[in-house]
């Protein structure tokens, strides 16, 4: 029998990156690349092995084509106060189906008591997977070295700087194509993974004045850290068009990476993979073109 690896969130960040390591591996599984919008679909249509297919999150009905012949699921979803409703649904589908392995990416400090939203959501998704009784593999990554990108990129590009309103706090990011590479080892190897848990962070813990620096020498242009206030930065996220509940996400996690919470490392890249995680000095070489 062929697996099927069903991938959700498969154009985001990660997502995309688990779908394309996956498609180089050579082995005869089958891939599902599960997308909320059609269009979405022309991101991963040249990956071999991958048959991208339209999900729903909001029903049931939604998702019974993509978990046809689903062996085992890479469960992630996009960032909302809906997360934890969309993740039920795949859940109770990926029980009716006879999924046997779930891969759930998670948050750094998922716990039902957690000062942030978002930890409380992933760690009530990660109860409901463990009751299931389906096998599972919880990641829990810290921020991404790819948030620089996505989040301080325009800033980056047009003002030389980034503003954040963490002061000197440190955080151990992390690539992620690292965490899609120890997601894709527990989807492939299997057992060996199942009912484990993996804090996900990179090397080293950076300060945001060290990242810019870093980025400097990367780019060969100046970049400054900039300290701005939590309302200034409450301001620039509303300008940019994020809803309030990912500025509230957000506003949290700044307040634990200024008291210094995001500073642990963790050795689960290396453990998982064999291979060392990527330095934030490399990931800046490596994206140097998106930040000049």
């Amino acid at each position: 029998m062929v697996e099927t690896i069903l991938v959700t969130g498969a154009t985001g960040t990660v997502g995309s990156e688990v779908v394309n390591q996956l498609s180089n591996i050579k082995s005869d599984f089958k891939i599902k690349a599960g997308v909320r919008l059609a269009e979405n679909a022309k991101k991963i249509q040249n990956f071999q092995r991958v048959e991208p297919i339209q999900i729903d999150y909001d029903t049931q009905e939604g998702l019974q084509g993509a978990f046809k012949d689903a062996d085992k699921l890479f469960l992630l979803t996009h960032a909302s106060s809906k997360s934890a409703d969309h993740e039920t649904n795949l859940i109770t589908e990926a029980k009716k189906s006879g999924t046997r392995h779930i891969v759930k990416q998670s948050i750094m400090g998922a716990d039902l008591k957690a000062d942030v939203e978002a930890m409380r959501l992933h760690r009530q998704t990660e109860k409901m997977i463990e009751e299931s009784g389906i096998p599972y593999t919880f990641i829990r990554p810290n921020e991404f070295m790819q948030g620089f990108i996505n989040y301080q990129g325009s800033t980056i590009k047009n003002n030389g700087a980034i503003y954040v309103p963490v002061e000197d706090g440190k955080v151990s990011f992390v690539d992620a194509r690292d965490i899609a590479s120890v997601a894709v080892k527990a989807l492939v190897d299997g057992e060996k993974h199942y009912n484990k848990t993996y804090l996900i962070t990179g090397p080293e813990a950076l300060s945001y004045y060290q990242a810019a620096e870093i980025l400097s020498n990367a780019t060969g242009k100046k970049i400054d850290y900039v300290n701005i206030s939590d309302e200034e930065a409450r301001g620039a996220m509303k300008e940019v068009g994020l809803d309030d509940w990912l500025i509230d996400t957000i506003s949290d996690l700044y307040t634990l990476y200024r008291n210094g919470y995001a500073s642990n490392v963790s050795p689960a890249i290396e453990e998982v993979t064999g291979k060392k995680p990527i330095t934030f000095a490399q990931f800046a070489n490596d994206y140097a073109e998106a930040f000049r």
